[in-house]
């Protein structure tokens, strides 16, 4: 008569114990960064900031929770951290149309206009057709004085997305 072979189950359930743990710890600074988008989204900035900071301490390399955290700080006026964080951002994905509009945004209220639009002329490489960088970079240009680059970025703004011009929200 055989026996049953309890060494063999223990070991598959060992085994799917550890991946469930490499499948929850990898998924996890995803769902923290939701998280605290959600609790951004609600204003309660102190408990996203932890939330993304959680997820950043299990992957330091997972650049929507930089993104998200920059955001956070952004919305508290603390500029320097949100710069920051938007920086982390964009090293980690230099392709990040959003991180440097918002990172540009980030700039302009600083002052360092400059600084604003070279990260609005980047978003605009990499993304095209961003219709809120256009209209973001009009409104550095007017805050410059330069009324022609900003109506021509307004227009371009508009041509890519009409309800962007009726709304004024560029940010800067």
């Amino acid at each position: 008569m055989r026996r049953f072979p309890w060494r063999w189950v223990l070991v598959g359930i060992l085994l799917l114990g550890v991946v469930a743990i490499f499948y929850v710890d990898r998924r996890a600074p995803e769902a923290l960064t939701r998280r605290g988008r959600a609790l951004v989204n609600n204003k309660e900035y102190p408990q996203a900031i932890d939330s993304f900071n959680r997820a950043i301490e299990i992957d330091s390399e997972y650049a929507p929770a930089y993104h998200g955290r920059g955001a956070a700080h952004f919305n508290q006026g603390e500029w320097d951290q949100a710069i920051a964080d938007f920086s982390e951002a964009i090293r980690l994905d230099p392709n990040d149309a959003r991180a440097l509009h918002d990172r540009s945004v980030a700039y302009s209220r600083t002052g360092d206009l400059e600084r604003a639009l070279a990260d609005l002329g980047e978003a605009i490489r990499v993304d095209p057709g961003y219709a809120r960088a256009y209209l973001a970079r009009s409104q550095v240009y007017a805050k410059k004085g330069n009324e022609a680059q900003a109506k021509a970025d307004r227009q371009k703004a508009a041509e890519l997305d009409p309800t962007l011009d009726k709304s004024g929200d560029g940010n800067p």
